[in-house]
């Protein structure tokens, strides 16, 4: 997950095949009028990234065959072409900075042209381009990530993977948590409008469920403490570190496996979901305001340079 900061970067980064390098800006991307991507799309819209590589904010047609992507997805062609025309109908917006320093949102739909051979043609092709906002919005960019291939492709909840990205650009920066409202959380994770509404929603069937995923398949660990006013919850402190080399080397483990049992393997984790928790705090104990808890993902409060406390049940 290192940052980059310029295209040349970038074009070094092409010689890594599990490399998939991403303009920060597309990271904090937001859906127009409640629309949000499914799993599907967006792990596709990351592998049309990686193809289109330096020349993604050119104006040129990519292309890419279905047998290339079946490799990957192992999907029908209808649900690759679905999945395609997504991405072509949805609408995202972006907040940026002018030359001049004006702030502006720019929007528009990620993939402005599309073309579909058809099935009968030797080895059938999908060619797009993608649209001027998108282009812009990459053009401009003066900070990038490189996230894994792999685990894009891994993770089973739509969610998972926009924390996933989220948290990428993050990674590697001294700074190690980031108070987030409760209504920018479930934009940055891509909730539907209307969804969700509770926090205990938000909670069980989005944030947890990426917490573990992420704990579970990528290079870093997170968890999150929610923030109250009063006895209501109104937003979430989300921290994030590096994994030890025996962590990372069991997350890199678990993505040569089958995904097959991915899920039972991860409910095991519960047995060591304390350990961890453990880990994340003591790596992150110089800095203020971040704390450890006995909820599973959450952490709770030390002051700079205190140990956290064992998990219980330690000697």
């Amino acid at each position: 997950m290192a940052k980059l900061t310029t295209l040349d970067a970038v074009r070094m980064n092409r010689a890594d095949p599990d490399a998939i390098v991403a303009a920060g800006e597309l990271v904090d991307l937001r859906f127009v009028s409640g629309n949000t991507l499914s799993l599907r799309a967006a792990k596709l819209f990351c592998l049309l990234i990686q193809e289109a590589g330096i020349a993604v904010a050119d104006q040129v047609q990519h292309r890419i065959p279905y047998s290339v992507l079946n490799e990957t997805f192992h999907k029908s062609r209808d649900e690759l072409v679905e999945a395609v025309m997504e991405l072509h109908s949805t609408v995202v917006s972006v907040k940026l900075v002018s030359r001049q320093g004006r702030p502006y949102t720019k929007s528009g739909p990620i993939l402005s042209d599309v073309e579909r051979e058809p099935d009968s043609l030797d080895d059938a092709e999908i060619r797009f381009e993608f649209s001027p906002a998108l282009r812009r919005v990459i053009a401009d960019s003066t900070h990038w990530a490189a996230v894994s291939r792999r685990a894009v492709l891994s993770f089973e909840s739509r969610y998972s993977l926009r924390l996933y990205l989220f948290l990428s650009l993050r990674a590697n920066l001294r700074k190690v948590s980031e108070d987030i409202a409760l209504d920018d959380l479930r934009a940055l994770l891509g909730v539907p409008i209307n969804a969700l509404p509770r926090w205990q929603d938000v909670k069980r069937r989005a944030l947890d469920i990426a917490i573990a995923e992420i704990n579970h398949l990528a290079g870093f660990c997170a968890a999150y403490e929610p923030i109250k006013r009063g006895r209501r919850i109104v937003g979430v402190r989300l921290a994030w570190g590096l994994k030890a080399p025996a962590d990372l080397a069991k997350a890199q483990r678990e993505l040569d496996r089958p995904r097959v049992g991915r899920t039972a393997r991860r409910a095991g984790l519960v047995e060591t979901i304390a350990d961890e928790r453990y880990r994340l705090a003591e790596s992150l104990a110089n800095a203020p305001g971040l704390v450890w808890t006995t909820e599973p993902g959450q952490i709770g409060r030390t002051e700079p340079g205190q140990k956290p406390p064992k998990p219980m049940g330690e000697p």
